[in-house]
């Protein structure tokens, strides 16, 4: 879907075929205007451009999202909103904007991007998806969001006539942003519902393992501090924190970048089979005498992948399920002997060691 090389008359032809570009005219597609954005967020905070995001619902249904982002020079700023500064260039070039943000205009009524630099700021509006004119100087110059030397400010509403459902669901966006600050540990995402004048934000330079732990904290834990691994493969890296506590609740989180994989996939099976693995070896049994049912009693998970947006191979047309081939194998192999060296004199141990099946001495 985006990312790809996309043919002339763009906003046309995502006007006439919306689900082959966010999937569907719902509430999945709807929502999906909006992680677009901030997966483009996502990518700069990684690559150090970006080190705040600040995401508005508006009581008239529309979106807004501001990024300390890397930004486009007012002449290109008309060319970028209708799609044609991808146009001509292999994907992952230029920037980062580029493939992601016509989509989200094309399907909107109305739309108003504004970007800050150089001490200046420019402004292009557009209506159901085309520019109302070219981009223009802001007199004077609004302040940003937050204080910053540049940024980017998308704001639209999603198209009546295209979607279905036009109500955001306030608490799904919510929850992604406080993913995107876990994901990208530096970053501060602000998330704010103006209808109801309530503003939350997430900062957890911490990352997954800061995570887990603000998870978990209300809990009567196992052990005091997640348990936390970090390595890289063929490009990737790999993150996952691990926390158990007395009661049996668990969770599971898993992600590609910042797409969360539902279904999970080869990053959580890797890991899975490597803790499993791990405990055999220390007990002297077979992996099968710890099923993971038994093992994920009272666990709260998080599994990380990120790279290259190319290497992020999913199952089926969906990204809920992530299917790298060989990285469940990797993962395995790395992590094993990682989990039997810190398990050894770990104080979550004894209780895992005891969820073995019965019969299995």
């Amino acid at each position: 879907m985006l990312g790809m090389h996309l043919p002339g008359g763009i906003v046309e032809n995502v006007r006439k075929r919306p689900g082959m570009y966010c999937g569907d005219v719902g509430e999945y597609g709807l929502h999906h205007l909006v992680y677009f954005l901030l997966d483009v967020a996502y990518e700069e905070a990684r690559r150090g451009e970006c080190r705040d995001v600040v995401l508005e619902v508006g009581g008239d249904g529309s979106i807004a999202l501001f990024c300390t982002s890397r930004t486009v020079t007012a002449e290109n700023l008309v060319r970028v909103a209708t799609g044609a500064g991808f146009l001509g260039r292999p994907p992952g070039d230029g920037w980062g904007w580029d493939s992601m943000l016509v989509v989200s205009l094309a399907l909107s009524s109305r739309y108003q991007v504004d970007i800050w630099a150089d001490g200046r700021q420019w402004r292009v509006m557009g209506e159901h998806g085309h520019p109302q004119g070219e981009g223009a100087a802001v007199t004077p110059m609004e302040p940003m969001p937050v204080s910053a030397e540049r940024g980017v400010r998308v704001h639209f509403v999603p198209d009546a006539t295209i979607f279905e459902v036009l109500a955001f669901d306030r608490a799904r966006l919510s929850r992604r942003c406080n993913e995107l600050a876990a994901l990208a540990p530096g970053l501060r995402v602000s998330f704010a519902d103006l209808q109801r004048g309530e503003r939350t934000l997430w900062h957890l330079p911490g990352g997954v393992a800061q995570w887990a732990h603000v998870l978990t904290e209300a809990r009567p834990q196992l052990h005091p501090e997640p348990v936390v691994f970090d390595f890289t493969w063929d490009g990737l890296r790999v993150q996952c924190a691990l926390q158990w506590c007395e009661d049996e609740d668990s969770t599971l989180l898993s992600f590609a970048n910042a797409v969360r994989t539902v279904r999970h996939g080869a990053h959580v099976k890797g890991v899975t089979q490597a803790l499993r693995g791990a405990l055999a070896k220390l007990s002297g049994e077979t992996r099968g005498a710890f099923p993971w049912a038994r093992v994920a009693q009272g666990l709260t998970a998080i599994v990380a992948v990120s790279g290259p947006r190319r290497q992020m191979a999913f199952a089926g047309p969906t990204k809920e399920l992530l299917a790298i081939p060989g990285l469940e194998e990797a993962i395995r192999k790395q992590l094993q002997p990682l989990f039997i060296e810190l398990l050894r004199e770990h104080p979550v141990t004894p209780a895992l060691l005891a969820r073995r099946t019965s019969g299995s001495r």
